[in-house]
């Protein structure tokens, strides 16, 4: 499969960030243009009509002549005044260009033409003013000239400053990204080199010690860390884990080898050849135990069980594994049991193998000629199995560690097992969706208590 290129986080922001304020300044710039290019027009128009608001007041007719006052100011603010009489006729005033002469008036229109070279605005505001001697209304048209030139040097100068203002907040705009992303990139770096030296120097207990000013990148080292913690807390269970694993299997080896020699040695009659195939076996019948225990519990780690589930009475096994532990009549333990007739959705081969591991290791910590309370009850969609004794109890430290592979409270390893049975009832109760509790106390004894749900739809 082909693999797109890959480029520098710094490059990646700055160029999409780059490319988002340049397409931005170039909005703006269209913007400012058509805009400022309609303020412009406008501001004209509203200037040029307001010069000829009161030219009224100083132009006068009397016997059909028409009479200007000597206020009336021809020129003004880059306007230039003609006066026109009520044909058009030219009466008075300076034309900037001769040719305007011959642009038809168009009354109250404001309009823009070419004249030579140049562009004109054009305004022709008509007045009807009362002749003095007759009576008569007399139309007077004033025609406002501008040249387009002298107007719009005022106006693009303020365009080029936004202009100018617009590529100065881009440029801004493009030292902030490189800012930011520089400030984003240096702590990554340095994460990046410390995961490194903890791959290279193989250091799980290193952590990443880093306090960045984004949220998500403290978050990310965190999760690192927790991520480290789990690492070196499973490279430390694997290691034990080994190291029991070959004191458990040591054991029964070193027995088979030292009989297989004595034997050699000093085996003489059929006796001597019985007594120690009895202790062959029974070491041989403890390691296949041992892998047994591991390679189911591996199984369930790795979910290959077999969901073979099905509505069982749980009543009935506890019953049958009670019926069938050894430890009961060995050490004379009196079963006191409190259990409803109750059928839950379970894995019965698996559920039997927790059960037994519950009860039996109940009994292997309780005195001889001593008792264990069963209970089996429902609440709601949930059933609860409890195992109570009266045996040595635990300790706080103890019951942290009580699910991990070949733990034993009892560091002597005198005790009977191999540490892996409370392992297994874990992985089976879980895989069943349902808790595993433990309360225990120093010397007065230990509860276990599971809780399953007792139908289908509930796991």
């Amino acid at each position: 499969m082909k693999q797109n290129k890959k480029i520098a986080i710094t490059h990646y922001i700055s160029i999409r960030f780059s490319a988002i304020i340049f397409i931005m300044a170039a909005i703006m710039i269209l913007f400012i243009s058509y805009f400022s290019n309609k303020t412009i027009y406008f501001d004209i128009r509203r200037q040029i009509r307001k010069e000829t608001h009161y030219d009224f007041l100083n132009i006068d007719v009397r016997n059909g002549k028409i009479l200007v006052n000597k206020n009336f100011i021809f020129e003004e603010d880059h306007v230039q005044k003609i006066i026109l009489d009520s044909q058009g006729v030219f009466f008075r005033g300076h034309y900037p260009d001769k040719k305007l002469k011959n642009i038809p008036v168009n009354q109250w229109h404001f309009q823009k033409v070419k004249c030579s070279s140049d562009y004109y605005y054009i305004y022709d505001r008509p007045y009807l003013k009362k002749d003095t001697i007759t009576n008569k209304r007399v139309l007077v048209i004033v025609r406002n000239i501008g040249k387009a030139s002298d107007f719009d040097s005022q106006y693009k100068t303020m365009k080029y400053i936004s202009y100018t203002f617009t590529f100065v907040i881009a440029f801004i705009g493009f030292l902030l990204i490189g800012i930011v992303s520089s400030r984003l990139t240096i702590p990554m770096k340095k994460i990046k080199d410390t995961a490194d030296k903890i791959g290279t120097d193989g250091d799980l207990a290193k952590r990443i010690e880093y306090t960045t000013p984004f949220k998500e990148l403290d978050a990310m080292i965190q999760a690192n860390n927790r991520m480290m913690d789990r690492l070196e807390d499973l490279f430390q269970q694997q290691q034990q884990f080994t190291s029991d694993v070959a004191h458990e299997l040591r054991t029964p080896s070193a027995i088979v080898s030292a009989e297989c020699q004595y034997l050699k040695k000093y085996g003489k009659n059929i006796d001597d050849y019985t007594e120690s195939l009895t202790v062959i076996e029974r070491q041989n019948t403890k390691t296949t135990e041992i892998i047994s225990q591991l390679l189911q519990l591996s199984r369930l780690e790795q979910g290959r069980i077999k969901d073979d589930f099905e509505y069982s009475n749980f009543k009935t096994l506890i019953e049958s594994v009670c019926d069938m532990e050894p430890l009961q009549f060995k050490k004379q333990i009196t079963i006191y049991s409190n259990l409803d007739d109750i059928s839950i959705y379970m894995n019965v081969g698996l559920m039997a193998i927790a059960v037994k591991n519950i009860i039996n290791n109940a009994m292997k910590y309780s005195k001889n000629k001593s008792s264990i309370k069963l209970k089996l009850w429902k609440e709601k969609d949930y059933v609860f199995f409890e195992v109570k004794d009266y045996g040595c109890g635990m300790s706080e430290e103890t019951k942290k560690h009580i699910y991990d592979r070949f733990y034993r409270a009892d560091k002597s390893r005198n005790t009977e097992g191999f540490g892996l049975g409370l392992s297994l009832v874990h992985k089976i109760i879980e895989l069943h969706k349902g808790t595993i509790r433990v309360q225990s106390e120093l010397g007065v004894g230990s509860i276990f208590t599971l809780s399953l749900p007792s139908d289908k739809s509930s796991q």
